[in-house]
């Protein structure tokens, strides 16, 4: 899918996107009836920016701000259930985005979880994403060892269970 969106939006793989936030859809400068109810590219979309504007009618949205910082620890159950939902909703046929502000670290996170539960490594989950979205994405170190450390535990529980 070729969507031409000014850089809001980038494409991982097949109908899996990493997006950001227009300046102005955000909830300070509200969003009309109509706004809302204009046809979406997505399907399914995990938003991590507080402050982002609900994507739209005929949507499914889930929703959980959290800062571009450090993540605390009762965080990381809630973004891992999310990447969850949202790989599901993919492998689904849908087509599927991780929204945050500029479409850097937040919706970078929640994807490269996918990609881990899609058989990536750490590693080659943040390549391809500077690779295809920009090579400053995943600039939060504390997102980046998240994901390495979500890896080590996967690998580890597959090895355990094997």
């Amino acid at each position: 899918m070729n969507i031409d969106n000014g850089n809001l939006y980038t494409e991982i793989l097949p109908n899996l996107y990493i997006s950001g936030t227009l300046d102005e859809d955000v909830i300070q400068r509200g969003k009309s009836s109509h706004a809302l109810s204009q046809p979406s590219v997505f399907d399914s979309v995990v938003s991590l920016y507080g402050l982002a504007n609900p994507i739209g009618y005929y949507v499914r949205e889930q929703r959980f701000g959290i800062a571009d910082a450090e993540i605390n620890d009762e965080s990381k159950p809630e973004i891992r259930a999310l990447a969850e939902w949202l790989h599901s909703e993919w492998k689904l046929g849908k087509v599927v985005a991780g929204k945050c502000q500029a479409g850097l670290n937040r919706s970078s996170l929640v994807v490269a979880l996918v990609l881990l539960k899609e058989g990536y490594s750490a590693t080659d989950a943040i390549d391809l994403i500077r690779e295809k979205r920009s090579k400053y994405a995943l600039f939060n170190t504390h997102f980046v060892d998240f994901i390495h450390d979500v890896y080590d535990l996967e690998v580890t529980s597959h090895k355990l269970a094997v």
